[in-house]
């Protein structure tokens, strides 16, 4: 168990170390920084206000109102974001396989995916992490709904729980090339696919909300959270949503293994 922890003591350590270093090549040209800054959110802003511009002209639809759609935006948004802080880098690990850069993480004593998550730092993020947080608070105090005591306690855990629903389905993905080796587009395809979750789950068909609740759980990410959060249910049962992420998480993490496993490198 000693052994263990110093493992993981020094592992933490050493990719703390490689996110510092990240974020200070960031900081060698700040003004760069302070224009993706500015650029985020302008980006983020006027979505949000593109999105409230057009749900406000349309009235109720499916039953949900501009203010509970814009909860389940910012509630997505933070998710996302909190994901994007930690987990971006594993949608370079396609490229990493293709060209061998796989192979300096595999030589370093840590573990290798533990690098790849703290060695990529998105400077920017924070300002999704803001916008969203803003946007749910607000639309959740517009929407009527009872702020109890409970919802407050449960929102950041469910928070983090979407966010590694986010990671355990982009890391299954692209850990998939090491099979594939060409599944950079697969990759696109679910990052592209990651704003269904903005959208309540209702405006889709039986089919498709089955899809999206085990093939590709993107109502565990938002829709399924945000029925507790506006009270639409009383479910008991919503409490363990945010375990949904760790328990989907674990085999990405197991499927990563096997697939480094099986690599052999490009041979270059």
């Amino acid at each position: 168990m000693a052994d263990t922890l110093a493992g993981l003591r020094k592992s933490a350590g050493i990719a703390l170390l490689a996110t510092r270093m990240n974020f200070r090549s960031h900081m060698v040209h700040p003004g760069e920084v302070l224009l993706a800054n500015l650029g985020a959110l302008v980006q983020a802003v006027s979505g949000a206000a593109v999105l409230m511009l057009a749900l406000s002209a349309a009235g109720d639809i499916h039953g949900w109102t501009l203010a509970e759609w814009a909860v389940l935006t910012g509630f997505t948004t933070v998710a996302r974001a909190l994901w994007n802080t930690v987990f971006f880098g594993t949608l370079d690990i396609p490229d990493m396989v293709r060209t061998g850069e796989l192979d300096h993480y595999l030589v370093r004593p840590t573990s290798p995916l533990a690098l790849i998550l703290f060695s990529k730092v998105d400077t920017d993020v924070w300002i999704e992490i803001v916008v969203g947080g803003a946007l749910l608070g607000t639309a959740l105090h517009l929407s009527g709904a009872d702020v109890s005591p409970a919802v407050v306690v449960f929102v950041p855990l469910a928070l983090t729980g979407a966010a590694l629903v986010f990671a355990a389905m982009h890391l299954a993905v692209t850990a998939l090339s090491f099979w594939l080796r060409q599944d950079a587009m697969l990759s696109m395809l679910i990052w592209r696919l990651d704003s269904f979750s903005q959208l309540p789950m209702s405006f889709y068909p039986k089919w498709l909300l089955t899809v999206f609740s085990t093939v590709v759980p993107f109502a565990f990410v938002g829709y399924y959270p945000c029925l507790y959060i506006l009270g639409r249910t009383d479910s008991p049962f919503v409490w363990a949503l945010p375990l949904v992420g760790p328990l989907l998480f674990l085999p990405a993490v197991l499927l990563w293994r096997r697939g480094v496993d099986r690599y052999s490198s490009t041979g270059s």
